[in-house]
């Protein structure tokens, strides 16, 4: 009984030295790499920055001094890529060899970080776009009035979002524009959609002002009242999730306009001149 209990703890001990034995030589075959992550414009060290290697789970954070290390690497040629926010993705290309530790340094770039678009809900205050669940289009008025030049509010809007459309109501002269967002909703009742100006609702019924009485049947559109030189920005909510914020009446969309604020800094002029022959 002896011998026989024996033997057993005999086989494992010589298992377990064989096992010490084999990992000597597999621990010698990985490599590391090691370096330093830097700031490009200042040559200052970066911490806390993400270094990882591509193709596997290795991955490392910089310390104080912005040195890294990654140990336990294949020998083989990797893309070795840093991340950190405030700076440009830097990725380079590295060879490890077994048993020796590949030196690569990074220079970050600062890169600006773009921030999420912020939007006017129906209760006046600002909000990210990403956290609203309506479907929100932006247009940049004051980009696209320097670049364009649109005639009226009407045209701002032409041609500029996915399912909104810009039609003439006649052919006359300072007729107005009928604007349908994702089409018509109704046979009977209006399709026009809600436009507000900096918070307050406009009339834009067809008959708003009872101009039709003296243009031949003709009328204005009140959207057109509002200067394109004056817009910032448009913001159209589409579809009857508008109904959700500003009531039923929103059915057919909603269009806010937001004109330009003053902003601190030097005082700028802008002028131009129109002119024309009879």
């Amino acid at each position: 009984m002896t011998l026989l209990s024996i033997r057993p703890l005999g086989i494992a001990a010589a298992l377990f030295v064989a096992a010490g034995l084999a990992a000597g030589p597999v621990s010698a075959q990985q490599g590391s790499v090691a370096g330093q992550v830097t700031d490009k414009s200042n040559q200052q060290p970066v911490a806390g920055a993400a270094v990882l290697v591509g193709g596997t789970s290795l991955q490392a954070r910089t310390g104080r001094e912005g040195r890294y290390s990654l140990t336990n690497v294949a020998p083989g040629r990797y893309q070795v890529q840093v991340r950190f926010i405030g700076f440009a993705t830097a990725t380079q290309t590295v060879t490890v060899a077994a048993g020796q530790t590949a030196t690569l340094d990074f220079a970050l770039t600062p890169a600006a970080v773009p921030l999420d678009v912020v939007v006017v809900s129906a209760t006046g205050q600002e909000q990210q776009k990403r956290e609203l669940g309506n479907n929100i289009a932006t247009i940049d008025a004051a980009k696209i009035t320097q670049l364009a030049a649109p005639t009226n509010a009407a045209d701002l809007l032409n041609s500029r979002v996915p399912g909104v459309e810009v039609m003439q109501s006649g052919g006359a002269t300072g007729s107005g524009s009928r604007v349908r967002i994702r089409g018509a909703t109704s046979l009977s009742l209006s399709n026009e959609p809600i436009i507000t100006l900096d918070g307050i609702r406009m009339d834009n019924t067809a008959q708003a002002g009872g101009f039709d009485n003296f243009t031949g049947g003709q009328a204005p559109s009140r959207i057109n009242d509002i200067n394109p030189e004056d817009i910032e920005s448009v913001e159209i909510v589409k579809g009857p999730s508008a109904a959700v914020l500003y009531g039923t009446d929103a059915a057919n969309g909603v269009i806010q306009y937001r004109t330009k604020q003053g902003r601190p800094g030097p005082t700028r002029w802008t002028a131009y001149v129109d002119g024309g022959t009879l």
